[in-house]
């Protein structure tokens, strides 16, 4: 926010320079990003006075122009419609470095003596747009009546305007006022309060303004006003105006904008005449429901916004902008003035939904006091009462049916010094939180300090925010440095945070590349991966409801992931338009719904997506690889190599069905009854939607909150180096088609005996050679003796003993 020092002095009596004073604020939390100086390169520049004007000898729209300016006198030549005797202007002298006014760029100019169309002319007399004061370039700039002649312009218009960062939580100083009032506690400055119009004896309607959705107007205040003109704003006030970023467009509307800046509350300004019966009516839009807007867009409503409205039509976006079907206009001659407090909450979705965000929107959407309506349209009555002398106040509706209960917050004060680890005395905080208008009361027999919080400060809501406001006054370079005392803890590493590091490290020496999505999404993501309660990817989905976010951004992506996996994939898509084969994975969470008052619970998830070209050179892939297509073999590889890295080596395959996922190339990977994920590869139908039919796009999810409490419970045997040399052994498996690889596995093991170290599947064949409806699995069995080195005996009768349950327990047998 541009605050002018001129400006902050009307209301903090300081006597320090506008360096000084912006430093003490930043040090008091209020950072004060830039300094700009008005007048600065005002060199050669005066306050001069026009004593005459007379017509050019030679040129029609030219005039001669003789200037006094303390010691300087001199004829100037001129263009200027607006120059007239007896006017206090901006006397620029040779020398003077002004703005080119002609110029469209920035651009500046040294002021030389010339001769205009025979006339030698010393001096100029400035438009505001040469000084740089706005971009006005149409006539000279007129200064006031009272402007000293001969005075150096810089020291009569000269100003600092500081700007400040105001964040969210500051809304109490997103004013003049407000950084007054803060610039006051901090130097020790008496504080001077706003001259407002004394209401005493207005007559007060109860038919001008109906609240029908009091939840999000918890206030609106309302002062109709007859007998005002429409005219240009006194320059005091343009130029105040402009030095704060805002443009002068008539006093009427100035008037509210200079009251929004100067008490932080946004005002409105109707005209009268535009308001059907003169009442307005404080209601929520209809869905589909129309409306025209200061900047001339029509805006079609989704319902629910805050309208303000006349008896028959709607006048205005509440807290947002106001309507072109009521504006002030040249014409008006009675108005009525709105100071109202609307829910941040619903300003901040209107704005952003409308894609309008205006000084208004961007106050309200903090939270404003409720109590400052009032007083801010007490103000701007006093100032139109001031400017256009011949106005009247007529009526006033102050609809209020709440107001907060005062907060109170008490403590021990002896928690102050504990807290800032400095000594603070009572008799220090008490003029402190005086200053802030905290009303302080000490009890000495308990010592005890209680403090009633202005209403100004929401931001204020427990002692350890009043202690932060001693201290901030204090000042925080009075804080003491002190080195660490006592014992260090002990590093407590946190399970989940090492757990994710090594599965990080494997998936990337598997190939994969870490992504990091949104942590939302759609409605339709929700539709197109078919996410119910029997339909979930690496969690569990039964009585688990969506997660909404009320103001997400953007707003179609308003649902916290049940998955990461339909973001990765939208990654993976993308990826595949610059890159023959991607290989993505993502660590983080998934949040799954609980009770509706309940934050969601947020399980540690892993996703993968692959796509692409299986490619004969690629180094993830052995040399033996054909060219082709990476496919839920590639995607279980790497599931596998996670699984492994917890010792859950004796995982469960089971084939499922899901809508989203490939028929016959999906599976959910068991442990111990329990399912900890999927993998597989996307349902064609899905592939087509999501732009990538060409290819497979394999995904699998698995719960790493789950995997690392199964893995502590996991027989995880001791690892010891064999002192003999493993043998190993091929052994192909033909069994009826429909005999799951892992049945067949798990018969393996048994039979096999204890000398089983190590099994892998290595090859699947079906053909004429193994008979129709049956297949061949290949198996590499490795044994390993912890005593002895394997004989061929040995080995002969463990290879019977396998041969014989195969085909017991699975009427198959051992290809030759």
């Amino acid at each position: 926010m541009k605050a002018p020092y001129s400006w902050l002095k009307d209301y903090v009596d300081t006597k320090l320079s506008p360096q000084d004073l912006a430093q003490r604020m930043t040090m008091a939390g209020l950072e004060a990003e830039q300094l700009t100086h008005i007048g600065e390169g005002w060199d050669n520049v005066f306050v001069g006075e026009v004593m005459t004007v007379s017509q050019h000898p030679d040129a029609d729209r030219l005039v001669l122009v003789d200037v006094a300016a303390g010691e300087h006198r001199l004829t100037v030549v001129t263009g200027a419609p607006n120059i007239a005797a007896g006017q206090k202007v901006a006397l620029a002298l040779v020398g003077a470095r002004l703005i080119d006014g002609y110029s469209e760029e920035l651009k500046y100019k040294t002021l030389k003596p010339g001769s205009i169309r025979g006339v030698r002319s010393e001096g100029m007399v400035c438009s505001a747009k040469e000084l740089g004061l706005s971009d006005e370039h149409e006539g000279i700039l007129v200064l006031d009546l009272d402007a000293p002649v001969g005075t150096p312009l810089a020291d009569y218009l000269g100003d600092t305007v500081i700007e400040f960062e105001i964040t969210p939580n500051l809304v109490h100083a997103f004013s003049i006022f407000g950084l007054a009032r803060e610039a006051g506690a901090i130097v020790d400055a008496p504080v001077i309060e706003p001259t407002l119009a004394d209401l005493t004896g207005v007559e007060l309607s109860d038919s001008l303004v109906r609240v029908e959705a009091p939840d999000l107007c918890a206030r609106y205040n309302a002062i109709v006003m007859d007998g005002v003109t429409v005219e240009p704003a006194p320059a005091w006030m343009q130029r105040r105006l402009q030095a704060a970023g805002i443009r002068p467009v008539s006093n009427l509307v100035d008037i509210t904008n200079y009251v929004m800046l100067e008490m932080g509350q946004p005002l409105h300004a109707f005209d009268l005449s535009f308001v059907e019966g003169e009442t307005i009516v404080v209601r929520e839009a209809t869905p589909g429901e129309v409306f025209e807007t200061l900047d001339h867009r029509i805006r079609t409503l989704t319902g629910g916004e805050l309208l303000i409205c006349d008896g028959v039509k709607p006048v205005g976006l509440a807290g947002v902008m106001g309507g072109v079907n009521s504006e002030i206009v040249d014409s008006t001659t009675s108005l009525l003035l709105e100071a109202a407090n609307f829910d941040m909450v619903s300003t901040r979705q209107t704005a952003r939904a409308q894609k309008l965000q205006t000084d208004a929107s961007a106050r309200f959407g903090r939270g404003l006091d409720p109590e400052l309506a009032a007083v801010a349209n007490a103000r701007a009555a006093k100032l139109i009462l001031d400017i256009c002398p011949g106005s009247t106040i007529r009526c006033s509706q102050d609809v209020y049916p709440h107001p907060p209960i005062v907060r109170s917050i008490a403590f021990d004060s002896s928690h102050v010094s504990r807290l800032l680890g400095m000594q603070v005395e009572v008799e220090t905080m008490l003029p402190i939180l005086d200053r802030l208008s905290f009303q302080p009361a000490y009890d000495e027999a308990s010592g005890f300090l209680s403090v009633q919080v202005p209403s100004w400060r929401s931001d204020v809501t427990i002692k350890e925010d009043v202690i932060e406001e001693i201290a901030r006054i204090v000042g925080y370079d009075s804080l003491p440095a002190t080195l660490i005392t006592g014992t260090t803890p002990l590093v407590e590493r946190d399970p989940i945070f090492l757990a994710e590091r090594r599965i990080r490290q494997t998936l990337v020496a598997a190939g994969g590349f870490e992504g990091r999505g949104y942590i939302t999404i759609s409605d339709a993501d929700v539709k197109r991966w078919d996410f119910n309660e029997t339909a979930g990817l690496g969690h569990d989905l039964r009585d688990r409801p969506l997660v909404r976010l009320r103001n997400a951004i953007p707003a179609d992506d308003n649902i916290l992931r049940l998955s990461i996996v339909p973001n990765l994939v939208k990654s993976v898509t993308k990826n595949l338009k610059h890159e023959r084969t991607v290989r993505l994975f993502e660590i983080g969470h998934a949040y799954l719904g609980t009770d509706p008052n309940l934050l969601p619970d947020e399980p540690s998830t892993v996703a993968i997506a692959l796509a692409g070209q299986r490619e004969r050179f690629d180094r993830f892939d052995p040399p033996s690889s054909e060219d082709g297509q990476l496919d839920y073999f590639d995607v279980k590889g790497m599931v596998d190599a996670v699984l492994d890295l917890f010792g859950l080596d004796d995982v469960e395959w089971t084939p499922i069905e899901h809508p989203a996922l490939h028929p016959g190339r999906a599976g959910e990977v068991r442990y111990r009854d329990q399912r900890i994920g999927i993998a597989g590869e996307v349902h064609p139908r899905l592939a087509v939607e999501l732009g990538v039919e060409d290819m497979r796009l394999a995904i699998a999810e698995l719960n790493v909150q789950l995997i690392l409490e199964l893995a502590a419970t996991a027989n995880r045997p001791e690892v010891k180096v064999a002192r003999f040399l493993p043998v190993e052994q091929d052994f192909a498996v033909v069994v009826d088609r429909g005999v799951q690889a892992r049945t067949v596995q798990q018969s393996l093991r048994q039979f096999a005996g204890p000398l089983l170290t190590g099994i892998a599947l290595f090859d699947v064949y079906e053909g004429p050679q193994v008979g129709e409806d049956k297949k061949s699995l290949a198996y590499r069995l490795t044994f390993t003796a912890p005593d002895r080195a394997l004989t061929d005996a040995e080995l002969g009768k463990v290879r019977k003993r396998i041969e014989r349950g195969i085909q017991t327990r699975l009427d198959g047998s051992l290809r030759a």
